[in-house]
């Protein structure tokens, strides 16, 4: 049906225009079938099969409240969809807000705000003289042995023994908090041998040659004790730990059943030789992938000095926090996980936690403001919203600044310095 709803397009104060749609009771009577058969698919009646049980049944069965707003959401979203076929010049991002919704004799009128992009601000063209550093890393050695030792620990076998050896042994540690009082606060366990403070030469020195049942008092000192130790309840002031089990890292040779286990039989990586091969280039890739994202974030900031900037809407900054406070509740398992985590923290650092996460995500948007705007200004050709390999603008923009990024497939040219060289050009 052709909707003949009035639209109008109003510019706000900031990167945001106000929407309003005025439809009449006419042009929500004719979409009020369309929207019943969508109620009618989620419908289960006895006797009839799914989607197919009578639309004046369907709208029997489901409050009217509920039919209006579907069907103001119906309009809602094809009035949208008209407004960007018809503005194209206009960049909207994100999801709309700020709804009202009037209803008047006869017709319905819904207003609300969409964002557009922020109009990046150049001044003068210093920005072109801004440099971007080469690329420069390497494998070492090392690293190498450090990941061909993590692969063995994660297939290791675990013997009793008696005796902890940092470095070999496996040990589960029972921790007891006390006030000052001498008063039991918090218990818990741990496992020093797999842990970050596995490696600590506090904890090294401590409990190396330490045996099963032995007990270790230590005050309780936060620059001492790693994060994963600190008390969560009440004021510690000294630690008790118990040394409850000990056990032998046996570790498996690096055979061809060991790489045959690991990449299978019809594999690249069949020999040990080709496997350490295999692990360098891994490190050299993740290092290049490091290197390249600080490297454009040096040089977005050193743009900004240089004259470009952008003003982000503040709900385009509410809308990008609340994404992330969403990732944040799926990380911890739940929302209540995550209000339990700011109990714990109290108020204070609860709302220094979160004003953290309103900044980064402020500074991520302006970041990708200002880096969409020299891309733009460099003659990149480049379509944000395809999917595309990881890293992809990035590489893009070393390339039109620096010259082609080697793949870690080459170890020499990999780890070899690319030459200095001019790194910006003038906008063609």
């Amino acid at each position: 049906m052709k909707y003949m709803m009035e639209k109008q397009l109003t510019q706000g104060k900031q990167c945001n225009y106000q929407v309003t749609f005025t439809f009449t009771d006419a042009e929500k009577a004719g979409v009020k079938n369309h929207v019943l058969e969508h109620f009618a698919k989620d419908m289960n009646i006895p006797g009839f099969r799914a989607g197919k049980v009578p639309l004046h049944m369907v709208e029997s069965k489901v409050q009217p409240a509920y039919i209006q707003m579907a069907i103001t959401e119906h309009l809602v979203n094809k009035g949208i969809q008209e407004l960007l076929g018809e503005n194209k010049d206009l960049k909207f991002i994100g999801e709309p807000y700020a709804f009202d919704t009037k209803e008047d004799k006869g017709t319905t009128t819904v207003s609300f705000s969409l964002d557009i992009y922020p109009e990046v601000e150049v001044k003068g063209k210093s920005w072109e003289k801004v440099q971007m550093n080469a690329l420069s890393v390497e494998a070492t050695e090392k690293e190498v042995e450090d990941s061909l030792l993590n692969i063995q620990k994660n297939y290791a076998d675990y013997k009793d023994t008696d005796t902890i050896a940092v470095k070999d042994t496996l040990s589960k540690l029972g921790l007891e908090f006390f006030d000052k009082e001498g008063k039991s606060v918090e218990k818990g366990t741990t496992y020093l041998g797999e842990t970050e403070f596995a490696e600590d030469k506090f904890w090294e020195k401590t409990f190396d040659g330490k045996k099963k049942g032995e007990l270790v008092e230590l005050k309780y000192d936060t620059k001492k004790l790693p994060a994963v130790l600190h008390a969560k309840k009440g004021e510690a002031a000294s630690l008790k730990v118990t040394v409850q089990d000990v056990k032998q890292i046996v570790l498996p040779e690096l055979n061809d059943e060991m790489i045959v286990k690991l990449f299978g039989k019809d594999a690249e990586v069949k020999t040990n030789a080709e496997l350490r091969d295999y692990i360098k280039k891994e490190i050299l890739k993740q290092k290049q992938e490091s290197w390249l994202v600080q490297t454009i974030e040096d040089y977005l900031t050193e743009v900004k000095k240089a004259g470009v900037s952008v003003i982000i809407p503040k709900t385009m900054v509410d809308q990008e926090l609340k994404v992330r406070m969403q990732n944040l509740e799926k990380r911890f398992g739940s929302a209540e996980k995550v209000k339990e985590y700011f109990q714990q923290l109290g108020e204070e650092k609860a709302k220094e936690f979160v004003e953290g996460v309103q900044t980064a995500a402020a500074e991520s948007l302006e970041k990708f403001f200002i880096l969409n705007k020299i891309t733009e200004l460099l003659g990149l050709t480049i379509d944000w919203n395809a999917e595309q390999e990881p890293f992809f603008v990035e590489k893009q923009l070393y390339t039109k600044l620096v010259g082609e990024l080697e793949t870690p497939a080459d170890e020499k040219k990999a780890t070899k310095k690319a030459p200095a060289k001019k790194t910006t050009k003038k906008a063609e």
